[in-house]
């Protein structure tokens, strides 16, 4: 029989081993993939020095030191770079702290630029863990080199408890293998102004300005920061950017959308970045904000026929589902959990939305010639973007809530300014409730003209014809929305506001 006797010291030493002992906390995780490079980051309770071994057989021969990226909450991130990797290429890797060695993970090389890809498209997965783990899911599936998502990873983007609730906990077993590139959303930007997040992913960017490019194989990516929509900055960094991009693809993708119908009715950018985007011969813009998928029929400008550009909102991932509507310049419109795949190479983008079930519901073919150009098929359903800017001057204010309730006894006013934005023809338009509204509800429609570079004040009286109900959030019922009737020359169409609700609850 051995007996095993401890000393005082020696029961000390032990003790104090196992108090110092680190615990990984979120990660290991994937980020800034480049050709023949990649960063390898994870977090810890403790302060402790790491090393990531990594290669491409079984034996991981090659090592790097980590260095410390910051500290938050009595936690410490820590960033491995890999350098000089074959590009294209499988590797394996495991994560050393102290004396104790991780699980064993893998990663696909970033590719030359000259090489096709395969990406998947998230939004918006903040609030509900349960429905984004199935996403993650469904995306492990379709098997991409990477992920974009449209930012809102979190309810707060300042509470640091959430970002493993929300997303390190979910993401867990993809953002090992593959990386997880995120613009930043406004549950991001406004919990902290978007420190935290800088934190876990963008440690190289200043917290106010989160604008930034990358390159994966022949698609040139730009995220734009959605707190700047007038920024000169950002505008002259995008063209600066724009003007070294020699990719075969170019996408933008940002929270909150540039056209949008059900939801927010979110028309960001406006009157600058469309017309950025077509200059620069932007092929695809992904934005989410709006808990829906949406997908607009490809538009472009006037003398800017052979290039129209496709705005898709994809915002299901996971947040309380929005509600969607249906128009004739929609494609596709629902709302609905969903994530997205795209396969391209040098002649087709092919995208794929399904269900979280994994059902198809949507898919989109982009076709380009040999000499970059278009194909027939993509410039015969596209059509001029100008509808897409008179509905924008619309959307918003016809679906801003009321500081009182319409009552039989009292009417509410509906005040707004009403901006011609950029519209360039004047617009015949009149405001009148929707058809649904007008059983419960009264009001005269309101007829005129906006004319380019106006500004129109308006004035709705609305009055209830029956009992009217408010709930803790600000919702009327019954509900009732208005209706916005356009005509441009031969332009003329439709656009409805979301059910309005009152202003003493947020807009």
């Amino acid at each position: 029989m051995i007996i095993r006797r401890f000393t005082g010291g020696a029961l000390f030493l032990v003790l104090a081993i196992s108090l110092s002992a680190q615990t990984m906390t979120k990660g290991p995780y994937l980020a800034d993939p480049e050709p023949g490079h990649i960063k390898i980051r994870w977090e810890v309770d403790k302060a402790a020095s790491g090393r990531v071994y990594y290669g491409q057989k079984t034996k991981l021969k090659s090592s790097v030191k980590a260095t410390l990226l910051g500290e938050e909450a009595d936690h410490f991130l820590y960033e491995a770079e890999l350098n000089d990797l074959v590009p294209g290429t499988q590797y394996g890797y495991q994560v050393k702290i102290g004396r104790k060695k991780g699980d064993r993970f893998k990663f696909v090389v970033p590719p030359d630029s000259d090489a096709p890809c395969n990406f998947a498209i998230s939004g918006d997965s903040r609030s509900q863990p349960q429905i984004f783990t199935k996403i993650i899911e469904g995306i492990a599936h379709s098997n991409p080199d990477f992920i974009i998502s449209m930012g809102d990873l979190v309810e707060n983007g300042g509470n640091y408890e959430q970002w493993d609730k929300f997303y390190f906990g979910p993401a867990k077993d993809l953002i090992s293998n593959r990386p997880f590139i995120s613009t930043l959303g406004d549950h991001e930007g406004s919990g902290d102004e978007g420190e935290l997040v800088e934190h876990f992913l963008f440690p190289e960017l200043e917290h106010e300005e989160l604008w930034y490019s990358f390159d994966y194989g022949m698609v040139h990516f730009v995220s734009l920061d959605y707190r700047h929509p007038d920024s000169e900055k950002m505008m002259s960094w995008f063209e600066e950017d724009m003007a070294t991009s020699d990719a075969k693809w170019n996408i933008v993708f940002m929270h909150r959308p540039t056209y949008n119908l059900g939801g927010h009715r979110s028309f960001w950018g406006n009157p600058h970045w469309p017309d950025l985007f077509q200059k620069h011969k932007i092929d695809v813009v992904f934005s989410g904000h709006s808990h829906i998928y949406e997908r607009f029929h490809p538009v472009y400008t006037a003398g800017n026929e052979d290039w129209p550009i496709t705005y898709i909102t994809t915002g299901g991932s996971g947040a309380s589902l929005y509600e969607a509507v249906q128009n004739p310049v929609l494609a596709y419109s629902q709302s609905v959990n969903h994530y997205a795949d795209v396969q391209l190479d040098a002649e087709n983008f092919i995208l794929r939305t399904y269900e979280i079930n994994g059902t198809l519901i949507d898919s989109l073919l982009i076709g380009k010639n040999d000499d970059g150009s278009m194909g027939d098929t993509y410039l015969e359903s596209a059509g001029l973007r100008d509808e897409l800017d008179i509905m924008g001057v619309f959307a918003g204010p016809i679906s801003w809530s009321i500081e009182s309730p319409p009552l039989p006894s009292r009417p509410a006013y509906k005040k707004f300014g009403l901006n011609a934005g950029p519209i360039t023809q004047p617009v015949e338009f009149e405001l009148r409730l929707s058809d649904e509204s007008l059983e419960k509800y009264s009001m005269d429609p309101f007829t005129g003209v906006l004319k380019p570079g106006e500004e129109l004040e308006i004035e709705l009286k609305i009055r209830g014809t029956g009992g009217v109900c408010i709930n803790p959030w600000g919702a009327i019922d019954p509900p009732f929305r208005i209706e916005a009737h356009y005509k441009q020359g031969e332009i003329e169409g439709a656009v409805l506001g979301k059910e309005i609700g009152m202003r003493s609850w947020g807009e």
